[in-house]
């Protein structure tokens, strides 16, 4: 059985990032070249010959080179050896999350440029992704500042406003974070969702009173 190991630093990667494999006889034969085949899901998807040990590299990978990979070793009398050692790679590809906006109690209208949001009403920002890898969390950015961060259920997180105020206006979007195989991984922003906050001023009240001298 030859052995079979990732060279590269991660089995988790996003894609565009690089993997690499050794496969190496244990004992190669005296100038004779074997040729090593690498196998994606049973199926081979590359092959080189040399004596005793041969590097597989992929460069910008994308989610089709996820799967599991081992490799074997044949001579031109066409004995093979048994197949490796697999290695599992997964392609952490996350979407883009979206963004949204509530106002259970009413305090709010959609303005030309967004959620117009009455002060002292309170409001939500709920983030959420596709179902793939979960267990990660939503950072909530205002600007270019995590301002709360809130574990993912269900796909998505809830980020409540009791009180609207005008420190609270502002852009604010959604990354989602997740951690594979010891290494952490962030989609990218969700688009923009502006947040606006106005004060209800009450309708003002007319009283008119007659002169003294007219009564």
């Amino acid at each position: 059985m030859p052995t079979f190991s990732l060279t590269s630093t991660h089995a988790a990667v996003s894609p565009g990032e690089n993997i690499q494999f050794s496969c190496t006889t244990p004992k190669p034969r005296c100038k004779a070249n074997a040729e090593f085949q690498l196998f994606r899901n049973g199926s081979s998807v590359s092959s080189k010959k040399h004596e005793s040990s041969v590097n597989f590299s992929f460069v910008n990978v994308d989610v089709s080179h996820e799967g599991s990979y081992s490799c074997r070793y044949s001579y031109q009398n066409n004995i093979k050896s048994p197949l490796s050692n697999t290695v599992f790679i997964t392609v952490v590809n996350l979407q883009q999350p979206s963004i949204s906006q509530s106002a259970p109690d009413g305090g709010f209208h959609v303005g030309p440029q967004g959620p117009v949001i009455t002060r002292s009403h309170g409001f939500t920002i709920i983030c959420s992704t596709q179902s793939q890898f979960p267990g990660g969390s939503f950072h909530l950015f205002r600007g270019s500042s995590i301002t709360r961060t809130e574990s993912a259920v269900s796909r998505s997180a809830s980020f409540f406003f009791p009180e609207a105020d005008f420190s609270h206006e502002g852009n604010y979007s959604c990354v989602y974070e997740v951690i594979v195989s010891s290494r952490s991984f962030r989609s990218s922003a969700s688009e923009l969702l502006l947040i606006t906050i106005i004060v209800n001023l009450q309708q003002p009240q007319y009283f008119h009173s007659a002169p003294e001298w007219m009564g």
